[in-house]
């Protein structure tokens, strides 16, 4: 999901990956598809969220990738040199909630083309849990 500085949605996808990938990989792949996606949008100055704390420290150049996601990793850097501003910040699981709403919602896709996009607005799935949270926050 791509948010603007206010956090209004500018776009979002939900893709399968048709791969049989490891933890690692997955996170890796979910990365790359990512900054493909802000480009392919238009957003040439981004941050990109990240609950791997091993994918956005090697990204950071904090530490050395494993081996087996190295390649897709150097591939990603090489992607930011394109951007005017292309940053990586580690959030927690529960910081990236929307983000994992997408992933789960992958699954469904039917279609040949195996991803989703929406264009300056929320998903159903993403608006129901912003108001199931806006909820709860209201009711304790």
């Amino acid at each position: 999901m791509i948010r603007d500085y206010e956090g209004e949605v500018i776009a979002a996808l939900s893709k399968q990956i048709h791969q049989s990938l490891g933890p690692w990989e997955i996170e890796a792949k979910a990365m790359e598809v990512r900054v493909s996606f802000a480009w392919d949008v238009g957003i040439r100055e981004v941050i990109f969220e990240c609950d791997s704390k091993i994918i956005s420290d090697a990204l950071l150049g904090l530490c050395t990738p494993p081996m087996i996601i190295s390649n897709i990793l150097a591939r990603v850097s090489l992607k930011f040199q394109d951007f005017r501003l292309a940053q990586v910040s580690h959030v927690r699981r529960q910081g990236n909630r929307l983000a994992h709403i997408l992933t789960k919602r992958a699954k469904d896709i039917v279609n040949s083309d195996s991803f989703v996009t929406w264009i300056k607005e929320n998903p159903s799935l993403i608006e129901f849990a912003i108001a199931h949270d806006v909820l709860n926050l209201s009711l304790s």
